[in-house]
C-alpha cells in the first residue's frame, strides 16, 4: 500500500464516519437512512481493517529490519506473516547467487521433502514468480494451465505467492497456503502480503550480505595467517644464510656483492615486518592499515627499489633513469610501506613495457609535498578503464594486458597506503604509449593532525 493510498484511506474513513455522526437521531430511525448508514458502518469497518492489516505489515517490516543474523531475520519473518495471514503453510525461498534456481531457506508448515526442493527459475509457482517478477493469487490452482496439480498437505488449491525485489531485481519469493479458516485467498491478502514482502527485502538483502562479508572476512583470514606462517620460515632460512655470507663465513665478498647482499638483507627485513603486519590485520576486528612514522630520506626508497628491480629491467632490455640521487627528500612516513608501492609501480612499469623500451623515474618537492612519477613507454591503460584499475581485484581488460600475471591487488593496496599517508596516487595513460603513474605525499603529515 503506498503513501497515496494510505491517505485516501483515512480521508474515506473520516469522511464516512463524519457524515455518520452528522445525521440527526430522528433521521436514523427512518428505513432508507438506516440501511445506509449500516452500509456505511459496514464499509467504514472495511477500511479500518484495511488500514489496521497495513499497520501490521508495516510494523512487521520495521521489526524485521531490526534483526541482524539472516536466519533470524527470516524466521521472525515467518511466523509474523503467518500470525499476519492466519495461514498454516508458508515457505520463504532466496535465488541462488548464479540466479537460475530458489532454495527454501525457511517454512513453516511444509513438507521437509518440499523444503529440499531446489526451483528453477521459470518452472512451477515460485519459479514463475522469480521469472517474471509479478505477484500471484490463485483461487483454484487444478484450473491453471500454467502450473501442474501439487501434491502435499493442502486443504484449498487457492495459492498466494510474492516477489521479493530490490528495485527490479528479484531476490527471493514468498508463499502461502491453507487459510485456517479453509477459505479462498483474495485481493486483501495479496495486498498484505505483497507490502511485507516489499518492506521486507531490503532487511533479508542487508541481512544476506551481512552473513556472506562475514564468511569472506573469515576465509580471507585463515588465508592470510596460513600464507604468512608459510613464508616465514623460508624467510628465515634466507636471512640466516645471507647474513652468514655479509659476514665472511664462507669467504671473502667483493665490495659490490656485499652492497647487493645489504639491499637483499634489508628487503628481507622488510618483508618480515610487513608479515607480521599481515598476521595482525588478520585478527579479528582489525580492518586498517596502521602507520608507523619516522624521518627518512624518500630517495633512499626509490633507489632501493631500481636496484632491486634492475635485473628485471634488464631481462627486458629495459632503460630507468632517475633524478633520485640528486638532491635529499626528507619526509615523516611508513618507510617500508611506501618501498612497497614504489616496487609495486616500479614492477608494473617494466611487466607493462615493450622490449627495449625506457622508464623515468623523477622526484620532485612542491608546497610541503613530495611528488613521485613513474612514466613508461609501454602499453598503456584504455581510457574507460582507469578509473577501476586501482580497486581491489580489478584486472585491465585489453589483450595485451590479459598475458600478463596478477591478482588485481598491487595498485588497490598502494592507494591505501598513500592515503592513510595523506596523500593521492593518479595516473594518466595513452594506448601503445605508455603510462605515467604519480604518487603526491605531505612531508610531514603531523602538521595537518595539529
Amino acid at each position: 500500500m503506498k503513501s497515496g493510498e494510505i491517505k485516501e484511506l483515512m480521508d474515506a474513513i473520516f469522511s464516512r464516519a463524519a457524515r455518520h455522526e452528522a445525521q440527526p437521531c430522528a433521521q436514523r430511525e427512518g428505513g432508507a437512512i438506516a440501511q445506509i448508514l449500516v452500509q456505511e458502518d459496514k464499509e467504514i469497518d472495511l477500511l479500518g481493517k484495511r488500514f489496521d492489516d497495513f499497520t501490521a505489515a508495516h510494523n512487521i517490516g520495521k521489526e524485521v529490519a531490526l534483526k541482524f543474523e539472516l536466519d533470524e531475520c527470516l524466521e521472525l519473518l515467518v511466523n509474523r506473516i503467518a500470525d499476519l495471514m492466519s495461514v498454516e503453510i508458508i515457505s520463504l525461498m532466496l535465488m541462488d547467487k548464479d540466479q537460475t534456481h530458489l532454495n527454501v531457506e525457511t517454512a513453516r508448515g511444509l513438507n521437509p521433502e518440499a523444503a529440499r526442493n531446489k526451483v528453477n527459475v521459470g518452472e512451477g509457482v515460485a519459479g514463475w514468480i522469480a521469472k517474471t517478477g509479478e505477484a500471484l493469487l490463485i483461487e483454484d490452482i487444478t484450473k491453471d494451465e500454467r502450473f501442474c496439480q501439487r501434491a502435499g498437505r493442502y486443504y484449498t488449491n487457492s495459492l498466494l505467492s510474492v516477489p521479493l525485489k530490490i528495485q527490479d531485481r528479484v531476490i527471493g519469493v514468498i508463499n502461502v497456503n491453507n487459510k485456517i479458516s479453509k477459505s479462498v485467498f483474495v485481493k486483501d491478502d495479496l495486498e498484505k502480503l505483497n507490502t511485507v514482502a516489499e518492506l521486507a527485502a531490503a532487511a533479508i538483502e542487508n541481512a544476506r550480505f551481512r552473513k556472506e562479508a562475514r564468511k569472506r572476512e573469515a576465509l580471507r583470514s585463515d588465508f592470510i595467517s596460513n600464507v604468512s606462517h608459510e613464508l616465514c620460515t623460508p624467510l628465515t632460512a634466507i636471512k640466516e644464510a645471507v647474513c652468514m655470507i655479509l659476514e665472511g663465513i664462507t669467504g671473502i665478498i667483493s665490495s659490490e656483492q656485499k652492497r647487493f647482499l645489504e639491499i637483499a638483507k634489508k628487503n628481507i627485513e622488510r618483508l618480515n615486518r610487513l608479515i607480521k603486519e599481515l598476521l595482525d590485520l588478520a585478527k579479528p576486528g582489525a580492518h586498517s592499515i596502521k602507520i608507523a612514522r619516522k624521518l627518512f630520506d624518500f630517495s633512499d626508497l626509490v633507489r632501493d627499489a631500481i636496484e632491486l628491480l634492475a635485473p628485471l629491467a634488464r631481462e627486458k632490455k629495459i632503460t630507468i633513469m632517475s633524478n633520485s640521487g640528486l638532491e635529499k627528500f626528507e619526509i615523516w612516513g611508513d618507510a617500508d610501506k611506501l618501498a612497497q608501492v614504489i616496487t609495486n609501480l616500479l614492477a608494473n612499469a617494466i611487466k607493462y613495457n615493450k622490449p627495449y623500451g625506457s622508464i623515468g623515474i623523477s622526484l620532485v618537492e612542491s608546497d610541503g609535498q613530495v611528488c613521485l612519477s613513474i612514466a613508461d613507454t609501454g602499453i598503456g591503460i584504455p581510457t574507460q578503464e582507469l578509473e577501476n584499475i586501482f580497486d581491489r581485484f580489478y584486472r585491465i581488460q585489453s589483450s595485451a594486458s590479459a598475458r600478463t600475471q596478477g591478482e588485481g591487488l598491487g595498485l588497490a593496496i598502494a592507494k591505501e597506503i598513500v592515503a592513510c599517508h595523506g596523500g593521492r596516487i593518479s595516473v594518466a595513460s595513452q594506448i601503445d604509449k605508455g603510462s605515467v603513474f604519480t604518487v603526491a605525499l605531505p612531508k610531514d603529515l603531523r602538521k595537518k593532525e595539529r
